[in-house]
């Protein structure tokens, strides 16, 4: 899911998931995916925790989208080209 959002929101998540976990020595990841590693230690906080860190992400988004129009100008054009 996290592969389907924009270079900067897939940022956004990434910055988000790394602040809250214990980070051991990374290496650069150039295609922004989350790690194997980064996505076990936030499987490993406690699921209140884990509730609580995606319903911060769900307001920040909802505040994006809300203050966006760059989504609302995708979908307003036809499905198939003349």
């Amino acid at each position: 899911m996290v592969e389907n959002l924009p270079p900067e929101e897939r940022d956004l998540v990434k910055h988000k998931l790394l602040s809250i976990a214990p980070q051991p020595e990374q290496t650069e990841n150039p295609s922004n995916e989350l790690t194997l590693d980064e996505r076990r230690a936030f499987l490993r906080k406690p699921l209140a925790e884990r509730r609580s860190i995606l319903s911060q992400q769900a307001e920040e988004m909802l505040t994006h989208y809300q203050s966006s129009n760059e989504w609302r100008e995708l979908m307003a054009g036809d499905i198939i080209d003349d």
